[in-house]
């Protein structure tokens, strides 16, 4: 059977030709359209590892010598580290925060830029192997305002893992560090030549933002010491100072909030600026990258569209301009479901054919980066997956494009089909 179809396919060489190279551009084409939504499906349903609902932020600010109430630093008994920690003390006896943090380019959604993610990034070392991850200076109350767990395992709440002389690890940056092996307990080396930390415990893997896959991270202690001794001036816009409030608190938490402390946040030269919401710092993070989404889905599906028609039109109209081969061979004896088995056939063998360039091209692509790497990483499972559902499409395009028009063919006399030859 298989010989008798390769014999056929080769007999009309010069028509199938063309076909063979459509089939081939187009699998390429779905491939991509399939990597991409598939891709897109799974990173949408993976947990972020975070909640920030009922979270804000609150910005505070410095007055600027040409401001009313600005307090010469020669004359100032408190440094700004001090003030700030003295803020973020009465935020925390505020009657709806349940609890309050500091963090240096850890918030959710606010340190998602590529600049960022390289100055907070540092090199680990186990032995001669090196991994990059993301740095997330907090205080230990942060793991509390934004509910992030432990990976697994019994042991001390994250908040209370974390001290000066030891780290948090993600869990999947401690598999690719020591792959295998259990990482808690075990010190690392941060830096070539830097310092050795002690890994206290796992959490979860992070993600960022909702359109981004999760990177190795590790998170290190922001001591009040720290703030008070170290935390200057030019220091103040890095700092992120988030809240976590009662849920029965959010319906007008921000407006309250302004009021009530508008003149108890005014410490030394700092002020409340503003208190914002984290689901608008999301919004605006994530809604640029989400309108660029939809617009892409939109051609996608339109291209799918299109290649549906296409490679449907192409066999349905090959097939039905065989109508005279048809009828010879019902005249010579074939049965309906034989010949009905032969058109089908001899379409997916021209799959065949046409899918292992196809295979070849696609595979090139993801290994030059010409896929969406952000939310997943190369690898041989999303390969094959996209290859598959690419294949059983367009196998599916095919049996439609030739069922119809091989079951009306099959239905006529042979007089009648043999007029088409």
């Amino acid at each position: 059977m298989i010989k008798h179809l390769f014999t056929i396919i080769w007999n009309q060489r010069k028509r199938n030709i063309w076909i063979l190279t459509e089939l081939m551009l187009i699998s390429v084409c779905l491939w991509y359209v399939i990597d991409y939504m598939s891709v897109l499906s799974t990173i949408v349903r993976t947990p972020l590892g975070f909640d920030i609902a009922d979270t804000y932020r609150v910005d505070i600010k410095e007055r600027t010598p040409e401001s009313d109430g600005y307090i010469d630093p020669e004359t100032k008994e408190t440094t700004t580290g001090a003030d700030l920690l003295t803020i973020m003390e009465r935020i925390r006896q505020y009657p709806s925060v349940e609890e309050v943090s500091m963090s240096i380019g850890s918030q959710p959604y606010a340190s998602t830029g590529y600049t960022s993610q390289v100055y907070y990034s540092r090199l680990f070392y186990k032995d001669t192997v090196g991994v990059t991850m993301q740095r997330y200076k907090v205080t230990p109350s942060f793991f509390r305002v934004f509910r992030i767990e432990r990976e697994s395992g019994n042991g001390p709440a994250l908040a209370d893992a974390l001290d000066v002389h030891s780290i948090i690890l993600s869990a999947n940056g401690a598999e690719e560090l020591l792959p295998g092996e259990s990482a808690t307990g075990k010190s690392l080396q941060i830096g070539k030549d830097g310092y050795f930390k002690e890994v206290k415990a796992l959490c979860i893997p992070i993600r960022w933002t909702e359109y981004e896959k999760s990177r190795p991270c590790y998170y290190s202690l922001l001591s009040e010491d720290e703030i008070a001794g170290e935390l200057g001036s030019g220091d103040l816009e890095n700092m992120e100072l988030c809240i976590r409030i009662r849920p029965d608190a959010a319906a007008r938490f921000s407006e309250d909030f302004r009021r009530d402390m508008g003149a108890q946040l005014s410490v030394g030269n700092l002020y409340l600026m503003d208190v914002r919401s984290s689901s608008l710092i999301r919004e605006a993070i994530v809604s640029p990258v989400g309108s660029d989404i939809r617009m892409r889905l939109n051609l996608l599906v339109f291209l799918s569209i299109n290649i549906f028609l296409g490679i449907s039109g192409t066999f349905w109209f090959r097939t039905q301009h065989r109508w005279g081969e048809m009828g010879l061979r019902v005249a010579l004896g074939s049965t309906r479901h034989g010949l009905r088995a032969l058109l089908i056939g001899e379409g997916l063998v021209m799959l065949a054919l046409a899918m292992l360039p196809a295979v070849v091209i696609s595979f090139n692509l993801g290994i030059a980066e010409l896929v969406n790497l952000n939310w997943s990483d190369f690898t041989a499972v999303r390969f094959l997956t996209g290859i598959a559902l690419t294949g059983l499409l367009m196998a599916l395009m095919i049996i439609s494009g030739i069922l119809y028009p091989a079951w009306r063919a099959v239905r006529m006399k042979p007089a009648e089909a043999l007029r088409y030859e």
